[in-house]
């Protein structure tokens, strides 16, 4: 395939989904060639959308942060109803999008690129503080505000590990679950 081709196939954003599926996949195949392979073009193809390593390690940590925050966020401050609703569309959609897959994939990453250490944080700190407004909205105050909105993002940043050996109903009845709980006084 010559890269005139491959520059109309393939976008910056092909190049970093298929990164974010295969780095939660096996982080060991996350190499330009390998990914070249899995996308059906050549090495060029990577350069054309990327200044290099640096621009592809930090275009895929912001990847990550803009398609399973940024955007979930957004789209969650559109449902209307109750923020008990609100709360419950956005469990819906970190199942739905697989989100919690992705989390434990670059947060081990981070371990070996630290650059992308504040990318983390970004997202840490967003999800925290959206999470916490919707928990004061229901009522929570201090000091179980603090400890719900904690233990609601690293409960759901972990949730695809837990429920890797359940049936698509057993998890479906396990998010119910989890939302009376959370929601709960």
């Amino acid at each position: 395939m010559n890269q005139a081709k491959e520059r109309t196939r393939l976008n910056r954003e092909t190049w970093l989904q298929q990164a974010l599926e295969t780095l939660a996949e096996d982080p060991t195949h996350l190499r330009i060639d390998e990914l070249a392979a899995r996308l059906g073009v050549s090495k060029g193809s990577f350069y054309w959308h990327f200044e290099g390593r640096s621009d592809f390690v930090r275009g895929l940590a912001e990847y990550w942060r803009d398609t399973n925050t940024i955007a979930v966020a957004e789209s969650i401050a559109q449902v209307e109803g109750t923020a008990e609703d609100r709360l419950y569309a956005l469990m819906r959609q970190i199942l739905a999008n697989k989100a919690a897959k992705y989390d434990l994939a670059v947060r081990a990453w981070a371990r070996h690129e630290p650059d992308i250490l504040p990318v983390i944080r970004e997202v840490d700190d967003f999800r925290l503080k959206t999470l916490r407004a919707l928990f004061k909205e229901m009522g929570f105050e201090e000091p179980e505000l603090g400890v719900r909105t904690r233990v609601f993002v690293a409960c759901h940043s972990f949730e695809d590990a837990l429920a890797i050996q359940m049936s698509r109903d057993e998890v479906l009845a396990q998010l119910d679950a989890r939302h009376a709980f959370f929601t709960r006084r």
